[in-house]
C-alpha cells in the first residue's frame, strides 16, 4: 500500500458576520492532498458542537487505506467552528471584545455564513464538494443550503447522526430533553484541570461519554480541545490551567433547541438543491437511539421529502459515532463514496 497522505494545517482569513456585524474571521484548517485526480472529488468535514477537526483524524485514516476510494478523491479539508478548537486560539481576541460588548458571540446561524464563506473560497473554486457533517453542523449546512448560491451547492452531502429539529418539536422528544440538559449542564460542567494528564484521568474515570470513546480520538481532544493558561501572563500571579478552548458560556446557547430548528420545507430545499447538484443526501445513523430516535428519523426522512439517497446504521456506536467508532465510520464512508462516484443506490430511502 502507499503511503497515506500527512495533512498540512493551514489558517483561511474569512469574510464573513456575527450577528448583523462586518468581521474577518481565521479558520484552522487540515488539507489532505490526496490525488492528482482532476475530476476527483473534495471532501469537507465539519465536526459536532463542543469538538474540533482533528476528531476525524482515525475515520480519514481508514477511509485513505481504501486505494481505490483514494483514487476517487482529489482532496480532503477538515475545518473547526471559529470558537472550537485551535481556531478558537486564532479568534479569541474577536469573540471577547463582542463578549465585552454585550454581543452575541457564535450562534448556529453565524457559523453557518462561516462555513457558506469557507466554500466560497478560492481553495475550493470548481470543486466537486462532498460535505460530510456530524450531529449539529448538519443543521449548519442545511442552514447554508437554504441561501448559498447555486454554484456552491455540494455534489453530495453526507450527514452523520443529524439532530435536526422543526418547530413540532414536542418537550418530551429526546433531542428536546437533551438539548436542555446540554445548556444546563455545559454551563455547569468542570472547566480546569492543572495539567492535561489531570484532564485525560478525569475524563475517563468518571460515568461522562468520553469513556466510551476511541483513544485515539480522546488523545486529539485532550491534546486539541483545551489549551493552557498561564495565570502569571494575566497578572494574577497563580500557576497554568488546562481549560477547553470553546468556552462554556459559548457553548451552552448552541445546545438549544432552537439554534437547530428548521422549517421542514427548508429541508426538503436543501435536498432538493444536493439531489439537482449530483448524488443527492446520504444519512449514517447510530446504533443506539440516545438522541435521534426512530420517530424523530422517519420526521427527518419525511421533511426531506424522502430524497435520502442511502441510509446506513453504525453498528454498536451511540449518538457520537466519530468518537466512538471511528473505524466503522471510515468503511461507510467508502461504500457512501462508491455510491456516489458510480451513481448506485438511487433507490430514495424510506424507513
Amino acid at each position: 500500500m502507499s503511503q497515506l497522505p500527512v495533512p498540512e494545517r493551514r489558517v483561511l482569513s474569512l469574510c464573513t458576520t456575527l450577528g448583523s456585524d462586518p468581521v474577518e474571521l481565521k479558520c484552522s484548517t487540515l488539507y489532505y492532498p490526496v490525488s492528482c485526480a482532476k475530476d476527483g472529488l473534495t471532501l469537507v468535514f465539519t465536526h459536532g458542537l463542543a469538538s474540533h477537526k482533528e476528531q476525524y483524524d482515525p475515520t480519514i485514516a481508514r477511509l485513505l487505506s481504501h486505494t481505490q476510494t483514494r483514487a476517487t478523491i482529489r482532496d480532503i479539508w477538515v475545518i473547526d467552528f471559529p470558537n472550537h478548537g485551535q481556531t478558537a486560539l486564532l479568534n479569541r481576541p474577536v469573540l471577547d471584545a463582542r463578549k465585552a460588548a454585550g454581543k452575541t458571540i457564535c450562534t448556529t446561524k453565524d457559523i453557518s455564513l462561516y462555513l457558506q464563506a469557507f466554500l466560497s473560497t478560492p481553495s475550493l473554486k470548481s470543486s466537486t464538494v462532498v460535505g460530510v457533517a456530524h450531529s449539529g453542523s448538519c443543521t449548519l449546512w442545511i442552514f447554508a443550503l437554504t441561501s448559498m448560491p447555486p454554484s456552491l451547492t455540494p455534489f453530495a452531502l453526507i450527514m452523520v447522526e443529524p439532530t435536526l429539529m422543526f418547530p413540532s418539536l414536542t418537550p418530551t422528544d429526546p433531542r428536546s430533553i437533551h438539548g436542555a440538559a446540554n445548556v444546563r449542564g455545559s454551563l455547569a460542567k468542570r472547566d480546569r484541570w492543572t495539567d492535561r494528564k489531570a484532564l485525560t484521568k478525569w475524563l475517563v474515570g468518571g460515568k461522562g461519554v468520553w469513556r466510551k470513546w476511541d483513544k485515539r480520538v480522546l488523545s486529539g481532544y485532550v491534546r486539541y480541545g483545551f489549551e493552557e493558561v498561564n495565570e502569571s501572563e494575566l497578572g494574577a500571579g497563580k500557576k497554568s490551567y488546562v481549560t477547553p478552548t470553546l468556552r462554556k458560556d459559548e457553548e451552552s446557547p448552541l445546545y438549544a433547541c432552537l439554534s437547530h430548528t428548521v422549517e421542514p420545507e427548508s429541508l426538503g430545499q436543501a435536498c432538493r438543491a444536493v439531489e439537482e447538484a449530483g448524488r443527492g443526501v446520504h444519512v449514517v445513523w447510530a446504533d443506539f437511539e440516545e438522541f435521534v430516535s426512530k420517530a424523530a428519523r422517519k420526521e427527518i426522512l419525511d421533511a426531506a421529502e424522502h430524497r435520502v439517497v442511502s441510509q446506513r446504521t453504525i453498528k454498536g456506536a451511540g449518538h457520537l459515532v466519530p468518537q466512538e467508532k471511528p473505524d466503522e465510520l471510515g468503511e461507510a464512508l467508502v461504500d457512501i463514496l462508491d455510491e456516489i462516484v458510480n451513481g448506485s443506490g438511487n433507490t430514495k430511502a424510506k424507513m
